[in-house]
């Protein structure tokens, strides 16, 4: 099912797309086809945080830093308003529900993401820091 232009999405921005010294977030944390995204209708954003690292973050090396959030419709007019090098790309991007057994608000953008559109997707999320008291060795211990 894809998901109306209301919806808020956020994805997961692990150490190994995040460099904390620079604040700096890699384009490539959108490159590719199937990116995962979790719904913010499904499960809100205070809860999202456990549930995202008990499933993306690889202790001790990958562990979650904050998350990016966007609407769908702003996504999908960003695609749609694309320029690379002078040249108008118009990407349709969408996103498509895709509930899975360790997050019921798992969702996908199934096109396939340049580089460049990965990054100009980068700068227009809304972040979100980890909140107090949340470290990803503490959720790993607690579950």
């Amino acid at each position: 099912m894809r998901l109306p232009r209301e919806e808020q999405i956020v994805r997961a921005i692990c150490s190994d797309k995040f460099d904390r010294s620079s604040g700096r977030v890699s384009p490539s944390l959108f490159k590719g086809p199937n990116t995962s995204v979790s719904r913010l209708t499904v499960i809100p954003l205070p809860l999202q945080w456990r549930k995202l690292a008990a499933t993306v973050q690889k202790l001790p090396g990958r562990k979650l830093e904050r998350l990016g959030e966007i609407g769908v419709g702003a996504l999908e007019d960003l695609g749609l308003d694309y320029v690379a090098n002078g040249t108008p790309m118009k990407v349709t991007l969408s996103v498509v529900a895709d509930p899975v057994p360790t997050n019921e608000a798992h969702a996908i953008i199934p096109e396939n993401i340049s580089a460049g559109l990965g990054s100009a997707i980068c700068r227009v999320l809304t972040y979100h820091e980890l909140p107090d008291g949340f470290t990803p060795e503490r959720i790993e211990r607690e579950g």
